[in-house]
């Protein structure tokens, strides 16, 4: 008993409740080509809408991946997809220079986000990439639109000199490097004019432009003046414009700023007409990306006009400061940010929003008031489905100067910065995304690699999908037979049996004759044609998954050793036809070389008609109820001796195993899957030189219970007055 010093009391328990659970049997596996989605993970999909969800609607390169997994999903809920790849695949980027290969979040994290942990090679690929390689990613459009920061008195007085609309502004008790940057707009005060900062000498020496061409003299107060990124109204600071073109498109401006105000993509109105800015060719110049009406051919002399970030209607409010900034004594540090289908390959509408990001932070350590991440980096690479952070925009990225802070610092820190420096907006569409969707036998078993592991994935089907005998015998021989706790489900290629009128049962034979014997795998006879709801056309696809999806719906609905195959099991769904229905004579050729028939059954619809493994010699489990069986029973029974690992090999041991795995067996008989067994674990089999060898033996006999596959109908004309009894054993 437990030790004790002094005299007490001591209890403990003793745990001999434990029984042999059933395990998993309908997990499927597969690897293949789709449009999107992480590169060489595992992803666990129970519906077809998730697998869109997760992968993409599929197109000409990648339905038969698609459909593969989505053929199993029509009978089962639980399939671990992989998406594989050629070394061609691509993320999208902002960048139209730089592309990047993002295979996950842990690629992503461990690589780019510098935050956690990563190199900082993200400098290179633009502000935003795509969530995942692939051309879909060539329809995303990211907007960013930051913080208005008001206008501002500048310290001292000034002097401006001018040749030209260039002039050079002398400073009086100035602070230029410190309260401006390039690219700002200052007005003079009394004057109303206004000037385009384009350089920076010294606190009390810069560069400005004039749109009027007017020098001012005498010494001046001034106001730095910044336009809004989210929306600016007709006011004496935009300027004045026509639009006098024959195409009705360009837009000439009179005192404007356009390389300064506008952002491509921006909403321009004039004359009651609203436009959005196709491109921008000087100050003075741009064009817009849709004529201005008929009615209004010519736009004569000069009128004002506003502006608004493209993407400004989807946001109720302009970004400001956030309290978790205004808390900390800091300004201007939201961010709105939007993501579009810009090309319409995700919704079929160009233009849908299909994610907003509201009123997010620039500073690193912003949070909600229910504690989630605010700083627009993190939230944006947690959050968005389609979507990285990569870097900050330019102008954002680096401190000009003491009271403004770069994007990405503390809001406690020190200084206490305002985060918008200049006016900032993205308006990027991404591009250089690509598929790598055409596959190699090595890729697609670098794949299938992702379920060798008993340990790490637990599956029971695996689907071979449109695959060569090559990747066929690998699954069998390198993770079924491995494992020996799943089966491969394979159907000859597409050429044995489209097209191939009078070949097919050779061809087909040519092909299992290329896989090795095995108990471990299932063959069927063909492709079916089915209908493509997402691109409204018909598909010849493999029916490997179907099988595999009928070995489910037996489990499901009946039990994990009944036979799939028949018309009370054996119906396969989403048929339009078969490639090839096999007659009596073909079937009875495939059948002997292990091929399971599907066949086609005038008014009984399309069938599964035979179930055989590949298992060439005669044998138990040359059928696939008694492989499924015995690969339920082994799995069990070994998951639950774990637990007798570490224990003394001694009666109680024994017994504590056999009394558990009895009535487990008891109860499959009872359910019709064993006719009979019998467990011997006792002196007899674990003798002295085995417990010396520290080994447990637990010998398990088992008679499984066998499909029927041919029925013999005896039919027998008897005379008048003859007894039955007479004549039965007779025949």
């Amino acid at each position: 008993m437990a030790f004790t010093v002094s005299p007490g009391v001591v209890t403990r328990e003793i745990d001999l409740t434990t029984i042999v659970p059933e395990t998993g049997t309908t997990a499927g596996a597969f690897a293949g080509a789709f449009r999107w989605g992480p590169l060489d993970q595992l992803v666990s999909i129970s519906s077809e809408d998730l697998l869109v969800a997760n992968f993409q609607k599929p197109d000409s390169s990648t339905y038969l991946s698609f459909f593969t997994a989505a053929n199993f999903l029509a009978y089962g809920q639980n399939l671990n997809v992989v998406r594989v790849a050629n070394s061609s695949a691509e993320n999208a980027t902002t960048d139209a220079a730089n592309t990047v290969l993002i295979k996950s979040s842990e690629t992503y994290y461990n690589t780019y986000y510098t935050e956690f942990g990563g190199s900082g090679a993200s400098d290179n690929f633009g502000e935003f990439a795509a969530k995942y390689a692939g051309e879909l990613g060539n329809s995303l459009k990211v907007g960013l639109c930051g913080a208005d920061i008001a206008a501002v008195a500048i310290t001292g007085t000034m002097t401006t000199a001018f040749s030209g609309q260039e002039g050079t502004v002398s400073g009086t008790t100035t602070l230029f490097t410190s309260e401006l940057q390039v690219n700002d707009i200052i007005k003079h005060d009394a004057a109303g004019t206004y000037f385009l900062v384009t350089a920076i000498a010294s606190d009390t020496s810069m560069t400005v432009q004039s749109a009027s061409n007017t020098a001012i003299t005498g010494t001046p107060t001034y106001t730095k003046q910044i336009n809004s990124q989210f929306a600016e109204p007709a006011t004496t600071m935009m300027g004045t414009a026509q639009v006098a073109d024959a195409a009705r498109k360009v837009l000439t401006g009179t005192g404007t700023y356009f390389d300064v105000q506008f952002t491509v993509g921006d909403k321009i109105t004039i004359n009651g007409e609203t436009h959005e800015l196709e491109s921008i060719t000087s100050n003075t110049s741009a064009t817009l990306k849709t004529a201005i009406s008929p009615s209004s051919t010519a736009i004569a002399g000069s009128i004002a006009y506003s502006r608004e970030w493209e993407f400004s209607s989807v946001f109720d409010y302009a970004p400001l400061t956030s309290d978790f900034a205004t808390r900390r004594g800091v300004t201007q540090d939201e961010v709105h940010v939007v993501i579009v289908d810009e090309d319409g390959e995700w919704t079929g509408v160009k233009g849908t929003v299909l994610e907003t990001f509201p009123a997010l932070s620039v500073a690193s350590d912003a949070k909600s008031e229910d504690g989630q991440a605010l700083y627009y980096k993190e939230a944006i690479n947690r959050q968005s489905k389609y979507i990285w952070w990569m870097k900050h925009p330019t102008g954002g990225a680096a401190s000009a100067a003491p009271n403004t802070g770069a994007w990405g610092t503390s809001a406690n820190s020190a200084s206490k910065p305002a985060y918008t420096a200049n006016r900032i907006t993205v308006n990027a569409s991404m591009t250089g995304g690509t598929d790598g969707q055409t596959l190699t036998d090595a890729i697609t078993i670098t794949g299938f690699d992702k379920f060798k592991s008993a340990e790490d994935i637990d599956i029971s089907l695996i689907l071979a999908g449109s695959c060569s005998s090559t990747v066929a015998s690998y699954l069998i021989s390198n993770i079924a037979e491995n494992r020996k706790d799943c089966m491969v489900f394979i159907s000859p290629e597409q050429s044995d049996v489209v097209n191939n009128d009078g070949g097919e049962v050779t061809a087909i034979n040519d092909f299992r004759n290329l896989l090795p014997s095995t108990s471990y795998a299932v063959i069927d006879s063909g492709w079916k044609y089915q209908y493509d709801k997402y691109n409204d056309t018909f598909r010849y696809v493999p029916l490997n998954p179907d099988v595999a999806g009928l070995v489910v719906r037996t489990t499901l609905e009946r039990d994990f050793f009944f036979s799939p195959a028949g018309f009370n099991r054996g119906q396969v769904k989403n048929v339009a036809r078969l490639a090839w229905n096999p007659n009596k004579t073909e079937r009875d050729n495939l059948y002997k070389n292990g091929v399971n028939p599907i066949v086609s059954f005038s008014g009984k619809g399309h069938i599964l008609f035979g179930d055989k493994t590949l298992l060439a010699k005669p044998s138990a489990f040359d059928r696939i109820n008694v492989r499924r069986l015995f690969i339920t029973l082994e799995k069990s029974i070994a998951n639950f001796a774990q637990f007798s690992m570490f224990e003394f090999n001694d009666d109680f041991t024994r017994s504590s195993f056999v009394s558990s795995v009895e009535p487990f067996l008891r109860d499959i008989q009872g359910r019709g899957g064993i006719t009979d067994f019998s467990v011997v674990c006792d002196e007899s089999n674990n003798t002295q030189e085995v417990i010396d060898r520290n080994e447990f033996i637990g010998s398990i006999f088992i008679k499984p219970t066998k499909s029927i596959n041919f029925i013999l109908l005896n039919f027998v004309a008897v005379r008048s007055g003859v007894d039955f009894e007479e004549v039965v054993n007779a025949v």
